[in-house]
């Protein structure tokens, strides 16, 4: 599903966490969290077949997005007590997706990415290439969202959406995500989102 905010969330009491923009030191654990939360994504799940590798080959995967969010993008995480629990990548219009200097930057990522991944990297690259086609270049892009499993359904998503809806509203453009979980169709939708397409 694609699809684009038409109004902002209804407000709701937030959990204690507070939201923060992410920072280097806290890369691996932001990454730890996106890859946890979203492992059961029937998307992820096609792309990286082999349970025992998933949660390991979508670190590796959100070690090198993030990296990249952090320099060109913007990146929010929610912090319980110092600890990560959740995490969100979001880019400007035309910020996504990634250039070819972007790319040679991430070089050492993508082939960390590339072995780990071994015999599906080529549909993981397809994938990649499909999803960039679909970004509007106009558009706000939400490129990862996730809360840590066990901290799920507390409102950490929404409070990192609103941070997401604030920025969007201050750069005046639409903003648009993908997701291929049933589920978060109906999340998104509440939250604001209208669908777009559905394959």
């Amino acid at each position: 599903m694609a699809a684009t905010p038409s109004e902002p969330p209804a407000s709701r009491p937030a959990p204690p966490d507070v939201v923060e923009p992410l920072t280097r030191a806290d890369l691996p654990a932001a990454a730890a969290v996106l890859a946890a939360a979203l492992a059961d994504d029937p998307g992820f799940r096609h792309l990286f077949p082999v349970d025992s590798r998933r949660e390991s080959e979508l670190r590796a995967l959100y070690r090198m997005t993030l990296s990249d969010a952090l320099r060109y993008g913007l990146t929010y995480v929610t912090k319980l007590d110092g600890v990560v629990t959740g995490a969100v990548a979001l880019y400007a219009p035309g910020g996504y997706p990634m250039t070819a200097a972007r790319w040679w930057r991430q070089a050492f990522r993508i082939a960390a990415i590339a072995l780990r991944t071994r015999e599906h990297s080529f549909g993981l690259i397809k994938f990649g290439d499909l999803t960039a086609e679909g970004v509007p270049a106009d558009a706000w892009y939400v490129e990862a969202l996730g809360v840590r499993p066990d901290l799920q359904r507390a409102g950490r998503g929404k409070l990192l959406m609103a941070r997401v809806f604030a920025d969007i509203d201050a750069g005046e453009a639409p903003g648009y995500l993908e997701t291929t979980k049933p589920l978060n169709v109906t999340y998104y939708s509440a939250l604001g989102y209208a669908e777009t397409s559905a394959e």
